[in-house]
């Protein structure tokens, strides 16, 4: 079980990062993040985004479309099928310093585990100001709390990471939606998700209630340089 310490998100506008601090969680549709077309680099889209199974071609047999039959070795990249409700759901995506990866901890590997936890400079393209969430289980509980007052189908957790060159089969039922291309793991993500559940699905705001006793706004260079790790035993990084 990974043990999330903090969460950082990023905001390109001073405003956004005040307006979550204030308790206001943006959430933009799954379907958004996948129509989403990046164009500085900001990793913000994903094609896959909503994806509830994948197959690579050389593990098939044939593709049949009634009288027409497609042979495995004719497709030219794996099949991708998606959630059409879920690709309606909301989600609040965020940074988490978790410890994934990492079962153990010593002055050896500390400084390899402060390097996974720095915002990775890929990042820096989603906003040049950032939150810093210091209480991760408090953040946590208030959403899950605003989220039953909703009487909202919704859940919370750490995104899985998948290789789309290697995955075959259906993505694991209880993770429906929170599963992510490889190429995205330095994000470390944890996510908020939703299903409000309106006819025309949109952008949705979810009041969590004031985040300034567990939070505080900076930029993503001072939050790497103002990171530091100790152990009981005195080490640091």
């Amino acid at each position: 079980m990974s043990t999330i310490f903090a969460f950082v998100k990023l905001f390109e506008n001073k405003s956004y990062a005040e307006d979550f601090v204030g308790g206001k969680l943006f959430m933009n549709t799954i379907r958004s993040f996948k129509e989403y077309k990046d164009e500085s680099g900001e990793l913000r889209g994903d094609e896959y985004e909503g994806i509830v199974a994948l197959y690579q071609p050389e593990k098939l047999g044939e593709i049949r479309f009634g009288e027409h039959t497609i042979p495995a070795s004719d497709l030219a990249a794996p099949i991708v099928m998606h959630g059409n409700h879920l690709l309606d759901h909301n989600v609040f995506c965020i940074y988490s310093l978790n410890s994934r990866g990492h079962d153990t901890v010593s002055a050896e590997t500390l400084s390899d585990f402060k390097r996974t936890l720095e915002l990775h400079e890929s990042c820096f393209g989603l906003g040049k100001y950032c939150v810093v969430v210091l209480n991760a289980s408090q953040f946590i509980e208030r959403c899950k709390s605003a989220i039953e007052k909703l009487n909202f189908n919704g859940n919370l957790g750490l995104v899985d990471y998948f290789n789309e060159h290697e995955f075959h089969g259906n993505m694991p039922e209880d993770k429906i939606g929170y599963q992510k291309r490889s190429l995205f793991s330095h994000q470390r993500e944890y996510r908020v998700k939703i299903d409000t559940n309106r006819p025309e699905p949109s952008p949705y705001i979810l009041e969590v209630g004031d985040l300034s006793d567990i939070a505080v706004i900076t930029t993503p260079k001072e939050f790497n340089a103002q990171l530091e790790l100790k152990l009981p035993d005195g080490s640091h990084a």
